[in-house]
C-alpha cells in the first residue's frame, strides 16, 4: 500500500510540474484530455475521498487524504489549460472560470495542509470549502452535470 501511495504522490506531483510547463509552451499547444475527463478521473475521486474523510487514525488514512488533496490541486492546473472538449477552452478564458479555479485550489491546499497536519477539523471544514466552487462551476458552465 505504501508503494502504491509513493507512486501516487509521484505521478501527482508530476502531474502538476507537466501542467506548469505546458501552460508556458507556445500557444498553439493545448491539452489532450477533455475538462470533463480530467474531472471524473482525478477531480470526482479525489473529492469524493476528501468529502468522506470520517476521523482517519493511521498513517496511510492520513496519507490517502493527502495524496486526495494533491491530485485535486495537479487536476485543476490541468484543467485550467483547456483541454480537446468542444467548449473547454472558451470556458477556461471566462473570468468566472477562473475565480472557481481560485477557490478550488485553495481549498484543495488547505486540505492538503490539513491532512499533512492530522488535523480533520481542519480537513472537514476545507471539504466545505470544496464544494461552492464546484457546484457554482458547473452552475454556469455545464448545466445538470450531475445527469450526465
Amino acid at each position: 500500500m505504501f508503494h502504491l501511495c509513493l507512486f501516487i504522490r509521484v505521478l501527482a506531483i508530476g502531474l502538476v510540474l507537466v501542467a506548469s510547463a505546458s501552460a508556458k509552451a507556445e500557444a498553439n499547444s493545448h491539452a489532450a484530455l477533455t475538462i470533463k475527463e480530467v474531472m471524473e478521473s482525478i477531480i470526482v475521486p479525489a473529492s469524493d475521498t476528501l468529502w468522506a474523510a470520517d476521523d482517519p487514525q493511521t498513517e496511510e488514512e492520513w496519507q490517502v487524504l493527502e495524496d486526495a488533496a494533491i491530485r485535486t490541486i495537479a487536476a485543476r492546473y490541468l484543467m485550467d489549460l483547456g483541454g480537446t472538449g468542444p467548449d473547454d477552452n472558451r470556458w477556461v478564458k471566462d473570468p468566472n472560470w477562473q475565480v472557481f479555479s481560485n477557490a478550488l485550489d485553495k481549498a484543495a491546499r488547505d486540505s492538503l495542509e490539513a491532512a499533512r497536519d492530522k488535523n480533520i477539523d481542519r480537513l472537514l471544514d476545507a471539504g466545505y470549502q470544496l464544494y461552492p466552487p464546484c457546484e457554482g462551476c458547473h452552475l454556469i458552465f455545464n448545466p445538470g452535470v450531475v445527469n450526465q
